[in-house]
């Protein structure tokens, strides 16, 4: 009897390279001090370590700190510091309404600074920019 032989491997085509993914950014940088070997500095004994930002770095974690205690401490810290800048962009909601409304105040803002600048140019060259602003107000009026 004759082995059945099976058909020829068929060669697969290889696959076209695709582009490689970008690099995600990192994100947050980890705070310096995270994992010092002196055991002066770390694990932190002060409630939150000093030059640490609660915006520029990654959150400390329970780990980084001598005992419940200070993480507790630095906990509320970060808590108290995200409750002032809710209450600031409640405010700033506040005053300018709708997300529509908060896109046409950035742009009356850049053009008010653009404004200030040239107004600064001018009078740098010596010409009065106020008496200027007055009579194309009275000639609009």
């Amino acid at each position: 009897m004759a082995k059945e032989q099976k058909p020829a491997a068929t060669t697969k085509v290889a696959a076209k390279p695709t582009q490689k993914k970008k690099e995600k950014s990192k994100g947050r940088p980890v705070f310096g001090l995270v994992g010092n070997k002196d055991e002066k500095i770390y694990p932190f004994k002060a409630a939150v370590p000093e030059g640490y930002n609660f915006k520029e770095f990654k959150p400390l974690k329970k780990k980084d700190f001598v005992d419940d205690a200070t993480y507790l401490e630095y906990r509320a810290a970060e808590c108290e510091a995200k409750a002032v800048a809710f209450k600031a962009q409640a405010e700033e909601a506040r005053k300018i309404g709708s997300s529509k409304d908060k896109q046409k105040a950035k742009r009356l803002i850049k053009l008010q600074e653009k404004m200030d600048e040239l107004k600064k140019q001018l009078q740098d060259q010596g010409i009065d920019v106020e008496s200027l602003l007055k009579t194309e107000e009275e000639k609009v009026a």
